[in-house]
């Protein structure tokens, strides 16, 4: 009897593990919306008090360890970000360098890349546009959020040396600055 419970325990705690672990593959699926995403990731985290702070690895895709929070903003999943953030998810390093990589990723998209660590004049005139703009404020107000749960102002190394480059770092010093009086 006593090793039918142990066993029924070790069972239940390995289900306990892939059933949160389904979270990350809920947040990748492009199929379900945001709005519903993020009632899942709040049943899971309800039903099964699944933890949000759990990380993935896959050593055969990458070294590096993914969480559910990077997974969000990744996904583009804006609510089930906020829902994570809310439920005690603490953003960190790799989310940053990610934001961070939004910005290069973004130039070139739009045909404008950093090459050598130098920002071309193509680039230096796009920063001024209103899409450039818009983008940076969208990028900010996250950051902003992040920072009021905890986030290291530090970690935006990345996004300074980006902005840097195309001397545009001003507004970035302003909020870290701002967050660590």
């Amino acid at each position: 009897m006593r090793l039918l419970v142990i066993i029924l325990f070790v069972t239940s705690l390995y289900s306990h593990a892939i059933n949160c672990a389904d979270m990350f593959n809920i947040i990748a699926d492009k199929n379900i919306s945001d709005n519903d995403t993020r009632k899942y990731i709040e049943e899971y985290i309800k039903k099964y008090e699944c933890a949000t702070d759990i990380t993935l690895k896959n050593e055969k895709l990458s070294n590096r360890t993914y969480d559910l929070l990077e997974f969000a903003h990744d996904y583009k999943k804006n609510e089930t970000f906020d829902l994570l953030l809310d439920n005690g998810t603490k953003p960190n390093m790799q989310l940053a360098t990610s934001i961070g990589m939004s910005f290069a990723f973004f130039f070139r998209e739009n045909g404008v890349g950093i090459d050598n660590k130098k920002a071309s004049p193509e680039l230096l005139e796009f920063v001024k546009t209103p899409k450039y703009k818009e983008f940076k404020e969208e990028k900010f107000k996250l950051i902003k959020k992040l920072l009021d749960h905890g986030q290291d102002p530090k970690d935006y190394a990345v996004l300074k040396a980006i902005l840097k480059i195309i001397n545009d770092e001003k507004d970035l010093d302003v909020l870290l600055e701002s967050e660590n009086r």
